[in-house]
């Protein structure tokens, strides 16, 4: 049996809800969607922009300290290696040491090495490299050949000395230069060198 009031689904009172559908057809409605969807477009390509812009500053800042620690590093490396062989053509040119192979100059290398394996080492100006690059080459060439005997105490300390004045007066200062540069565009962006 059947427990609603009206037996059959003709006799249930229809529901008369009257849409108002006036909005639609009037042209301010469409217009302003169009302008919302040109608002919302525009806005998430000028959100994009501006997120593409700050991850780019953020990686050449970042980028930019890598390549500050990584040429400070090379300069005090290069620095401390021109005070060893300047103490060792000393030594060999004043002592002349009968077994010169026992005072052999312990350089550093370890940034010099260790570049190898660094993205930032080829943002290293070219010049740069080179001559820190031909410092170590001729060095260890030089202090072989004193140690071989091939060159004599007095002249191998004269070459040293030489190749030392060289790097001194042109490459740290260079160098120096080029690090303390990007140490002030750094700090001009609020980037702690420590």
């Amino acid at each position: 049996m059947d427990m609603t009031p009206y037996s059959n689904a003709s006799e249930a009172p229809k529901r008369n809800i009257k849409l108002d559908n006036t909005e639609l057809i009037k042209t301010s409605f469409w217009v302003s969607q169009i302008f919302m969807i040109i608002a919302t477009v525009v806005g998430v390509y000028l959100a994009a922009q501006e997120g593409l812009s700050q991850a780019i500053k953020f990686d050449n800042l970042s980028n930019m300290q890598n390549n500050y620690h990584l040429r400070h590093a090379l300069y005090d490396e290069l620095s401390d290696n021109v005070e060893v062989l300047n103490a060792y053509a000393e030594k060999i040119r004043t002592e002349a040491p009968y077994d010169i192979k026992s005072v052999h100059p312990n350089m550093a290398t370890f940034v010099w090495e260790n570049m190898r394996y660094s993205a930032n080492t080829l943002e290293t100006p070219s010049k740069i490299l080179s001559d820190a690059r031909r410092f170590y080459l001729t060095s260890a060439n030089v202090v072989e050949k004193i140690e071989s005997k091939f060159y004599g105490p007095r002249f191998g300390a004269t070459q040293l000395v030489e190749l030392t004045e060289e790097l001194t007066k042109s490459t740290l200062p260079a160098l120096k230069a080029n690090y303390e540069s990007l140490a002030a565009e750094l700090r001009a962006n609020d980037i702690s060198l420590d």
